[in-house]
């Protein structure tokens, strides 16, 4: 289905299309038209009051959001990562059409590049990265070739840490657009 096509449908369902006089600009009508998508979407992802099911909950929340997942791969440059005192960063910035992320995974080595490992990230909130940073025992310290950086969101994106021990050589970004 087009937008052209999606246009004429709305218009007709107000039964105002052929009534030039009191036909709705195209601007209205896209307005509203791009407001129930993204209900339509929201509703979807998050889960209905009725049916308590959210995306991937059933086979049918998948098929009816199948079609706006995307997936893309960031190759990280280490010219690019930033050093601070007790912890180095990449930022990442997002695609346009990002709404929700449903995976993260990065590809992590150490820093001679001998041992390559495939891993998740840690999610962290801004006010409460640098607790997981300074606690020697969480897992976003390199140690036995493994480790899991930690993901801090900003205003277009993220950024990605390393405890200075290890590279990311690329993030992957599965998303709802």
């Amino acid at each position: 289905m087009t937008s052209l096509v999606i246009l004429e449908s709305f218009e007709r369902e107000i039964n105002q299309l052929d009534n030039e006089l009191t036909k709705p600009s195209t601007d209205d009508s896209m307005f509203w038209i791009n407001q129930g998508i993204i209900k339509f979407v929201k509703t979807r992802f998050n889960g209905d009051f009725t049916h308590k099911t959210g995306y991937e909950q059933t086979e049918k929340r998948r098929n009816d959001l199948d079609k706006l997942f995307r997936e893309v791969t960031f190759e990280m440059d280490q010219e690019q990562k930033v050093d601070k005192a007790s912890y180095a960063y990449y930022s990442v910035v997002y695609p346009k059409d990002f709404l929700y992320a449903l995976n993260e995974d990065v590809v992590i080595c150490d820093l001679d590049g001998a041992h390559e490992m495939d891993t998740c990230v840690f999610e962290c909130t801004q006010d409460s990265f640098m607790y997981r940073v300074n606690n020697s025992l969480t897992d976003f310290h390199y140690r036995f070739h493994r480790a899991r950086p930690i993901r801090t969101r900003n205003h277009n994106g993220c950024l990605l840490l390393t405890d200075k021990k290890y590279n990311i050589l690329t993030y992957t970004l599965g998303y709802l657009k």
